[in-house]
C-alpha cells in the first residue's frame, strides 16, 4: 500500500511517498532529483519489510520551489524533515541520505537524536581540514555550465556513466533550486562538527574517487558508532546507483541495528 501525502510547513508544501509497512525508513536525496529515484535504483526492493518514506525536499519533485535564499538555509530543511515525520506519525526512523541528503541527516541526528534510529550516508563526507569554500566555487561552475551540463560532466568523470533514468531524474530539478541549496547551506557548520554528537549507529558508503584523503574513514572514527565502506573504483554517482554492490551492505547494517520483524518479511 502506498500514499502520497503533502505537508504544509510555513506556507511551503512538502511532498513525500509513504510505501509499505514495518520499521520506518526515511530517504532524503541530495541536490537534484526526487524521492522516486530511490525506488528506481532498487532500494525498496533491496530493503523489504519496512515503511519507506521517500521525501521530495523543498525545491525538488512535487514539493514547492521557494525562490528566497533564506528559505534554503539548512535549518529550514531540517525542520521540514521533522514536520514530515510528525505528520506521518513517526517518532523514530532509520534514515538514508545521499550527498547533501546525508549531510542533512547528520545535522538532524546531532540536534534531534531521539528521532533517528540509524543512519546510512551515501556519498563523500568532508575532510576535517576542509571548509565549505568549495560551495561558492561549485556554484560558479554550475552557473557557467548549466546544471544539466554539470551533471553530464560528473557522470563522464566516473568509471561508468550514470544510467539515463538517473540523469533525467536529477536534471528534472530546476537549476536555480540546486543553486539555492548550494548557496543556502554555504554558512552551515560542517558535518565534521556533528559527528561526535551523533548517537545513532552510522554507516558511510562512498566511492573511492570521492574519498578525499581518507575522509570517510576519519568520519567513522569521529562517530561514536560509525562504520565506513569505500567502494573501489566508484565515484559519487556510482555510490548511489550501483545498488547491486551497495544494497547488500546497507541491508546487513539495517538488519543489525533496526531489524524487521519476521512477520513483516513473511507477509
Amino acid at each position: 500500500m502506498s500514499f502520497m501525502p503533502t505537508v504544509l510547513r510555513d506556507g511551503i508544501r512538502l511532498h513525500y511517498s509513504d510505501i509499505g509497512s514495518g520499521p520506518a525508513l526515511f530517504f532524503h536525496t541530495g541536490g537534484g532529483g526526487d524521492g522516486t529515484m530511490w525506488q528506481a535504483a532498487g532500494y525498496l526492493d533491496a530493503l523489504p519489510g519496512r515503511r519507506h518514506l521517500l521525501f521530495d525536499h523543498r525545491g525538488h519533485g512535487l514539493s514547492d520551489q521557494p525562490k528566497d535564499l533564506q528559505a534554503h538555509r539548512l535549518d529550514e530543511y531540517i525542520a521540514d524533515v521533522i514536520s514530515v515525520l510528525d505528520f506521518a506519525g513517526v517518532k523514530r526512523a532509520a534514515m538514508v541520505g545521499y550527498s547533501d541528503g546525508a549531510r542533512l541527516i547528520y545535522a538532524l541526528a546531532s540536534r534531534h537524536p531521539q528521532r533517528v534510529a540509524a543512519i546510512v550516508g551515501i556519498g563523500g563526507v568532508a575532510h576535517p581540514s576542509d571548509t565549505d569554500a568549495w560551495r561558492p566555487e561549485l556554484l560558479a561552475e554550475v552557473r557557467q555550465m548549466g546544471f544539466r551540463a554539470w551533471l553530464e560532466q560528473m557522470s563522464a568523470s566516473e568509471t561508468e556513466p550514470a544510467p539515463a533514468w538517473l540523469m533525467e531524474n536529477l536534471a528534472s530539478t530546476p537549476g536555480d533550486m540546486f543553486e539555492l541549496e548550494i548557496e543556502g547551506w554555504a554558512d552551515a557548520p560542517s558535518e565534521c562538527d556533528d559527528f561526535p554528537r551523533i548517537e545513532a549507529p552510522t554507516l558511510i558508503v562512498c566511492g573511492e574517487l570521492e574519498n578525499t584523503d581518507g575522509a570517510a574513514e576519519l568520519a567513522a572514527r569521529a562517530l561514536p558508532n560509525g562504520t565506513a565502506v569505500v567502494m573501489p573504483g566508484f565515484g559519487h554517482m556510482q555510490a548511489f546507483w550501483r545498488t547491486d554492490v551497495t544494497a547488500p551492505i546497507i541491508s546487513e547494517f539495517l538488519a543489525e541495528h533496526v531489524p524487521v520483524p519476521t512477520t513483516a518479511l513473511s507477509s
